[in-house]
């Protein structure tokens, strides 16, 4: 196992570079020295193994041929095919079995340790939401409203953003990852704000335009409509519901409006360890939704060259329906 998100999943170890090694035979935990001690207080259960004068894959040999283990699973959509090869050389190619999805399933599935670490990461990123929309003004560049978001955000306890935040103005609001650069924020023109932050590991990630200045009657238009396509969506999330039924509630909503065109991706995507992770909310999506899971439900509609609105949620499945995580985003402050 070397992807981080799972490593942290099945360990409670925070860091990068390392590996583990699952079996019904023992737990072992493969690192450097560098981590040698977070190691040993976080990943309690596992045996520490220092790779400092052996390769991680010399380890693993080792400890197959100890454990006498047949055959080992790696994840098949993280391992370089430069280390498969060298597991190939040391294992024997039927000894390797590639595998996809076991630990990101388990990761579907939220227990209320991992909520509580949501809900504190969704409500510095609510408390940020609001200070930026109090702090934007007109002659104000999109980098620096960034910049003071991050800090704002920060010091609320956060580790860092969940990804790079996106402030986009005017026109550029129409690219739905629009890189925040040093353009200049005008009166009368929408603002995209798209932000997250990491607390403890875990993400949150939501989404609202603010508007400066006047709306024009086209701006409110397609607010409305994003809107109601939301709301279509979240009403749908519940368990038993298929994740696809949550995209088509909301893409109907905007093609009976005449924008169907003009929203192209999928509606949203698990939230936790990763900014994106299981399961999937599209018109391709084989989940069916359970009690556990926290989702985003994100229409939008981008108008090319003129605007973009995006209004996005984190939503969490529960036993009878559904809870708004990202609720106090629209309340005033």
């Amino acid at each position: 196992m070397s992807s981080w998100p799972n490593v942290t999943y099945l360990s409670g170890f925070k860091g990068t570079e390392s590996w583990l090694l699952v079996s019904s035979k023992g737990l072992y935990f493969i690192t450097d020295s560098r981590y040698a001690e977070e190691a040993s207080n976080e990943a309690k259960g596992f045996r520490i193994t220092l790779r400092d004068k052996r390769g991680v894959v010399e380890i693993v040999a080792d400890l197959m041929r100890k454990l006498k283990l047949k055959k080992l699973g790696f994840e098949a959509s993280v391992v370089s095919h430069a280390f498969y090869l060298r597991m190939e050389r040391a294992l024997g190619k039927p000894g390797i079995v590639p595998t996809d999805g076991l630990v990101e399933k388990l990761r579907e599935l939220k227990d209320s340790g991992e909520l509580a670490l949501l809900r504190k990461s969704v409500d510095i990123a609510v408390r940020g939401f609001h200070y930026v929309r109090e702090i934007i003004r007109p002659g104000m560049s999109e980098r620096e409203a960034q910049g003071r978001l991050e800090h704002y955000t920060k010091s609320l306890g956060s580790e860092k953003p969940a990804f790079d935040i996106i402030i986009a103005s005017g026109a550029r609001s129409s690219m739905p990852h629009c890189r925040t650069d040093g353009t200049l924020i005008k009166d009368n023109q929408p603002v995209l704000v798209d932000m997250g932050v990491v607390y403890e590991g875990y993400h949150s990630d939501l989404t609202r335009p603010v508007f400066l200045g006047k709306m024009t009657p086209l701006h409110q238009k397609i607010h409305k409509i994003v809107r109601d396509a939301q709301l279509q969506g979240i009403k749908k999330a519940a368990p038993g519901v298929p994740a696809r039924e949550v995209d088509t509630a909301c893409r109907r909503t905007i093609e009976r409006c005449g924008y169907g065109r003009y929203f192209g991706h999928g509606t949203g995507h698990g939230v936790g360890l990763e900014i994106h992770e299981a399961p999937t909310v599209s018109a391709k999506s084989p989940t069916v939704l359970a009690p556990g899971m926290v989702i985003t439900v994100e229409p939008g509609i981008y108008l090319p060259g003129k605007f973009g609105v995006r209004i996005e949620d984190m939503v969490l499945i529960t036993e009878k329906g559904h809870e708004v995580l990202t609720r106090d985003l629209d309340k005033p402050v």
